[in-house]
């Protein structure tokens, strides 16, 4: 896979009109004062992002029947596909079908032009509400299987999402990018060994836009906290001290770290929260153990650890 060609990452965004891609990149870049003048996509659409320095273009295409059979007249849309986003709208059943043909004829174009894209299943409209319904589980798995099965060849993860979730499209597009982003790949053990060193349960690293550079848990449970964490409390702690004064970052992260401590459920988790500053980025960590750390000895075993994993040669 190509990584440094000009136009960088390539991410298309599939699905059946109504199945809500539009609404997914736009929970994902917060552009929640657009989500009441959602119109349907004509065409296809170009979203921009930087992840390190490496530009990441997602492609929205349009899902009315029309697009869709334009886009196998001139397959150009297809060529140096990264990774196809499909959105399948978990409670339209009677479009099930329909879904199916369009990603199966995806595929197909795909194979003609000899290219294997990571491919990622987005069971979506799964909304926080209706997570406790017993019938929810049942019906992603049985489309997950189905997406599986005529996946031959290629590799597919899958994720149940929701726009009032921002975590769950969130973690579907950092997972992915960080399978897709060469530079990324370092930070997981650099991760690694702090949580090691500093005998911590958890540690996430992420950029200004919320998307996850790398991440380690001691297990599954923690890691979900620490996500619920991140897209919910620390989102609205960030919102709620917009207006703060930014000559007093200090102060800010104390602030955070008060306020995260006192949400947490389990009074025995104690959280820390600092700014990265790394080379020319700026990364923000956010570490879960029983007992509060030291915030300099923190960012200090960090930069030691990506100097130990030669992470600066991958940061060019």
């Amino acid at each position: 896979m190509n990584f440094v060609r000009e136009i960088g990452l390539k991410i298309l965004i599939a699905g059946l009109d109504e199945a809500g891609k539009t609404s997914i990149l736009n929970v994902l870049n917060e552009n929640y004062n657009l989500m009441d003048r959602i119109k349907p996509t004509v065409g296809y659409q170009l979203t921009s992002m930087k992840i390190l320095g490496v530009p990441v273009v997602t492609y929205d295409l349009g899902g009315q029947a029309a697009f869709r059979n334009n886009y196998f007249k001139d397959t150009r849309i297809f060529v140096e596909t990264d990774s196809l986003f499909f959105v399948i709208d978990a409670f339209q059943v009677s479009r099930f079908n329909e879904a199916f043909d369009y990603y199966k004829r995806i595929l197909e174009t795909y194979k003609h032009l000899d290219l294997k894209p990571k491919i990622v299943l987005c069971i979506h409209k799964v909304d926080p509400n209706l997570r406790d319904d017993p019938r929810v589980p049942e019906l992603a798995a049985k489309l997950r299987e189905r997406i599986v099965s005529m996946s031959a060849g290629f590799e597919v993860t899958s994720f149940t999402t929701s726009i009032y979730d921002r975590k769950t499209i969130a973690e579907a597009f950092s997972k992915t990018l960080q399978d897709l982003i060469i530079i990324l790949k370092p930070f997981k053990r650099v991760l690694e060994a702090v949580v090691r060193f500093l005998k911590l349960e958890g540690a996430l690293l992420f950029d200004e836009n919320f998307l996850i550079i790398g991440d380690h848990f001691l297990n599954p449970e923690l890691e979900q906290k620490c996500l619920d964490i991140l897209y919910n409390s620390l989102s609205a702690i960030r919102n709620d001290l917009k207006n703060v004064n930014p000559n007093q970052t200090e102060n800010i992260f104390v602030r955070t770290e008060f306020i995260l401590d006192s949400r947490s459920e389990n009074q025995e988790k104690s959280f820390t929260f600092i700014e990265i500053k790394y080379k020319a980025l700026s990364l923000y960590l956010l570490t879960m153990g029983r007992e509060k750390v030291d915030r300099e000895a923190l960012e200090a075993k960090f930069m030691s650890m990506c100097e130990l994993f030669e992470t600066v040669d991958y940061l060019k």
